[in-house]
């Protein structure tokens, strides 16, 4: 045999070695599954964003936009005070006069995306009359072309406090879930995987039974990753202050509230404590991870964390609410929501409960698919072994 035809013979071993048609589709079906989610998110929360009523003391009609209802009224105390009432959703008051000057004031409940499309709207009417109402000097146009300021006020407690500070701890407390998610990958896979290479399985399960063996992982990895959580809130408020100092002003950190922290740690320990027995079930079904085409299934919980990125600017819309009842992702949306305020106690509890619950499910669902992949060695089991272990039913 030839040379070139050796090194072809080998390549094309080594090519098929690696390549597994399934595999490959299989990754391109979850990546475009995934892209489709990211490219229908907007989609997915416009459908679901409910209809605001926007009670309006104004001169003159306002366009109409989606999801937004203009109430016409006179009196302006009044209207506020059925804000306090939820009878509307915000109240704007505009000034349109030119000797008295444009300005307009938005108040509402909670803090949301619809606002800042209401913003946009009076800004570009409120130009458009300043326009028709001044000649086209120099002067006027500079004038035209400066936006108009809309100021909006929220009426909670914390109304004090500027968007940046608002927005400072559920960003916060998303950075560090995320940490301990990725955490998690990385480190269950490590262990699971190298302790399968070195065929010490069968020794440890002499010893020990499964539901031991991965319930203690899932007990220590965990801890590590609150650690590391730990650690990275800490660095990035010593950045912050550090940053403060250096630019010579004043550190303003957002004040922390205690049933903020404490929620939040008791749904990123939960949450973590399941996200980690999904990934010690699924690891145990993976023979080499250097080449085995499963490990990019390990990285979907990231998405679970990306949903509360995805509400940090309608914390308390429909979709937020679904989501932070949602088993999968409610670990990472509800501390949000209860960052951003206007959570009633049920809810939280409710929640809380139903997470509980999903990962004492899904820990038991994790143990018989460890048990079954733990000691398999040369090849991987199929799905279909999977979902039968996964819903306790002996494999054929």
């Amino acid at each position: 045999m030839k040379r070139w035809q050796q090194v072809a013979q080998i390549g094309g071993f080594e090519f098929r070695r690696f390549f597994k048609w399934k595999q490959e589709l299989f990754s391109l079906v979850l990546m475009a599954a995934l892209f489709g989610i990211s490219a229908g998110w907007g989609v997915l929360k416009s459908s679901l964003e409910e209809t605001h009523t926007v009670a309006v003391v104004a001169p003159f009609e306002l366009p109409n936009i989606p999801q937004i209802q203009w109430q016409p009224v006179t009196d302006l105390e009044a209207a506020r005070t059925a804000l306090a009432n939820e009878t509307y959703s915000g109240v704007l008051e505009i000034s349109a006069d030119a000797e008295q000057g444009y300005g307009a004031q938005l108040w509402a409940s909670n803090r949301a995306s619809w606002q800042e499309r209401v913003q946009q709207v009076v800004q570009a009417v409120l130009q458009q009359r300043k326009l028709s109402g001044l000649p086209l000097s120099p002067e006027q146009v500079q004038l035209v072309n400066t936006p108009v300021a809309v100021t909006v006020t929220i009426s909670r407690d914390d109304a004090s406090q500027d968007v940046e500070a608002s927005t400072a701890i559920p960003l916060l407390i998303l950075v560090s879930i995320m940490v301990g998610v990725f955490g998690s990958f990385g480190l269950m896979m490590t262990a699971i995987t190298q302790e399968k290479q070195q065929r010490v399985t069968e020794q440890l399960l002499t010893l020990i039974t499964p539901s031991e063996w991965m319930d203690g992982k899932i007990l220590g990895i965990t801890l590590h990753c609150l650690k590391s959580m730990l650690t990275v809130v800490i660095i990035m408020v010593l950045v912050t202050v550090l940053m403060s100092v250096i630019k010579g002003g004043v550190t303003n950190l957002p004040p922390i509230s205690p049933s903020v922290v404490t929620i939040s740690v008791l749904f990123a320990l939960i949450g973590l404590v399941m996200i980690n027995a999904m990934m010690a079930g699924f690891a145990a079904t993976i023979d080499d991870p250097n080449h085995s085409g499963r490990t990019a299934v390990m990285l979907i919980p990231a998405l679970f964390v990306g949903a509360g990125f995805g509400i940090m600017d309608s914390p308390q819309g429909i979709l937020a609410q679904v989501l932070s009842w949602f088993p999968l992702t409610s670990f990472a949306v509800m501390p949000v929501r209860v960052a951003d305020g206007g959570v009633a106690w049920w809810e939280v509890a409710g929640s809380l409960a139903v997470l509980v619950l999903a990962t004492y499910l899904i820990r038991s669902a994790a143990v018989r698919v460890f048990r079954m992949g733990i000691t398999m060695y040369g090849k991987e089991p199929s799905w279909r072994m999977m979902g039968r272990a996964l819903i306790g039913r002996k494999l054929s």
